[in-house]
């Protein structure tokens, strides 16, 4: 994306056709509502925007929508019916890492910056950084229903980010009873001092 700052007048370019007609699959699809109306985009809503552009903690109430996704989305691209058309990129650098495809959210939970920067060398990944990595890989963990990540989630509760140790709040409340949940985490309530993480404990008493 750019811009050009001119005082020239420029001539719109005329209206694109209309190729979608009644279609409205990008609309349905989209998990967080992110399409308010046809050909309208809320990029605070989108999970691309939120798992990749947004810097801190994401809101509350689009975490459960986004599911198992840690980077981007594309269901809207997904369903559209002129990408049928599309071809697979022939450029290398383009293809899938097969070790990428299907990464264990434990795995990804231990990660610190250096294995981070390791293991997403040559990927667009790595441009996001470590650390809002493992605040997408919390909320995909906490969304999960998998008991056997709480280890490796409470690790993160004494992070150095703030934003991963809110998160880490969040994902620990869903998979734990509450009352577990309240004994994992008052040790950290009573040392924080963060805003961003002192709001997730709201309901845990």
């Amino acid at each position: 994306m750019g811009e050009i700052l001119t005082e020239r007048r420029l001539e719109p370019d005329a209206a694109e056709t209309d190729r979608c007609g009644a279609c409205r699959r990008c609309l349905d699809v989209c998990p967080t509502d992110a399409f308010p109306a046809p050909y309208e985009l809320d990029a605070r809503r989108c999970i691309s925007y939120l798992t990749i552009e947004h810097d801190g903690p994401i809101p509350r109430a689009l975490r459960k929508p986004i599911g198992n996704r840690i980077y981007g989305c594309d269901d809207c691209l997904a369903v559209c019916p002129w990408n049928k058309f599309a071809h697979a990129a022939a450029e290398a650098k383009l293809q899938a890492r097969a070790d990428l495809e299907a990464p264990r959210l434990a795995d990804l939970l231990v990660l610190d910056d250096a294995g981070f920067r390791a293991l997403f060398s040559g990927s667009p990944i790595k441009r996001i950084g470590r650390d809002r990595f493992l605040r997408n890989v919390l909320i995909a963990a906490g969304n999960s229903a998998d008991p056997s990540l709480v280890p490796h989630i409470a690790a993160r509760l004494g992070d150095t980010d703030a934003v991963v140790r809110a998160t880490a709040v969040w994902a620990l409340r869903l998979l734990l009873p509450q009352a577990e949940a309240v004994s994992c985490l008052q040790d950290l309530r009573a040392a924080e001092t963060d805003a961003r993480v002192l709001a997730e404990f709201e309901g845990v008493s």
